[in-house]
C-alpha cells in the first residue's frame, strides 16, 4: 500500500508539471526587434583598367577573360581558326589610355609575354599580361612502322601518306618534318591535294619529294599543327632511288 501511494504522488507531481509548462507556452508572447539598417557604400572604381579586350580577325568574336585582381587577359582561341596573330578591340572607361594601343597585332605564340600598360589621370599606371590559351585536341598518328618491322620511302619523288586525327586542314599552318638521330629536322613538302583530302578525309597526305640533299637514314616523322606537336614511335627508312 505504501508503494502505490508513492507512485500516486509521483505520477500528481509529473502531471502538475506538465500543466505548468503548458500555461508557460500558452502564455508566451513574441517580441520582435527593432530592424537593422546598414548601408553599403560603392568604392569608386579605379579607371587605369581595361572593361572588354575582344578578337575580331576570327571567323566570330572571341570574348576574353579579364582579371583584374592577377592583371590578366585570358583569350582563348579554337584551334581551328589557326590565328598566327591576335587583333584585339579594347574598351577603356573614359580619360584612360593604352600602349600599345589596340593597332597592334598580339603574337599567339610570341616568345616574350605580351605587356599593356593603362594610365589614368591621377592614379598609378597598371600592366595586364594577355594570355593566349589556344584549344586543340591532341594530334593522334597512325604508325608507318612496327618494332619488327621499318617502312621504307623510297625518294625522290616518292609518295608519303600520313593519317591521324585532329589535323587542321591548312599546309600553312600543319607541316610534318623528318627528325634524325641527331634530332635534325627536314621539312617535307606536301602534295598539291594535301588540303582537300585532309578536308575530306580528316587525315593529311603528304609526299616526299624531297631533293638529294635529303640524307639516306633512318627518320621519326613529326607533325606539328599550330600548338602541338606528335612525333610516330617507329622511324621509316628513306632510301634514294
Amino acid at each position: 500500500m505504501k508503494q502505490n501511494l508513492c507512485s500516486y504522488i509521483l505520477l500528481f507531481s509529473f502531471i502538475s508539471l506538465f500543466w505548468a509548462c503548458g500555461d508557460e507556452v500558452e502564455n508566451l508572447i513574441e517580441v520582435k526587434g527593432d530592424t537593422v539598417f546598414d548601408t553599403v557604400v560603392n568604392a569608386a572604381l579605379p579607371n587605369a583598367r581595361i572593361l572588354e579586350y575582344k578578337v575580331e580577325n576570327a571567323p566570330t568574336v572571341i570574348y576574353s577573360a579579364i582579371n583584374d585582381s592577377t592583371r590578366t587577359i585570358t583569350v582563348y582561341l579554337p584551334h581551328y581558326y589557326a590565328l598566327g596573330f591576335i587583333d584585339p578591340v579594347i574598351s577603356l572607361p573614359a580619360g584612360a589610355s593604352i600602349s600599345p594601343d589596340d593597332e597592334a597585332l598580339v603574337p599567339v605564340f610570341g616568345e616574350d609575354p605580351f605587356v599593356y600598360t593603362v594610365s589614368a589621370p591621377g592614379e598609378a599606371d597598371v600592366q595586364y599580361t594577355v594570355l593566349p590559351v589556344v584549344q586543340q585536341p591532341e594530334i593522334i598518328l597512325e604508325e608507318l612502322s612496327t618494332r619488327e618491322d621499318t617502312t621504307v620511302i623510297g625518294f625522290p619523288g616518292g609518295a608519303l601518306f600520313i593519317k591521324g586525327e585532329n589535323f587542321i586542314p591548312d599546309v600553312q599552318v600543319t607541316k610534318t618534318f623528318a627528325i634524325d638521330e641527331n634530332e635534325n629536322a627536314l621539312e617535307i613538302p606536301p602534295a598539291p591535294s594535301t588540303e582537300t583530302d585532309a578536308r575530306s578525309n580528316a587525315f593529311i597526305y603528304l609526299t616526299a619529294t624531297v631533293g638529294d640533299n635529303f640524307p639516306e637514314g633512318l627518320y621519326w616523322l613529326e607533325v606539328r599543327a599550330y600548338a602541338l606537336t606528335a612525333r610516330m614511335q617507329y622511324p621509316v627508312y628513306f632510301k634514294k632511288r
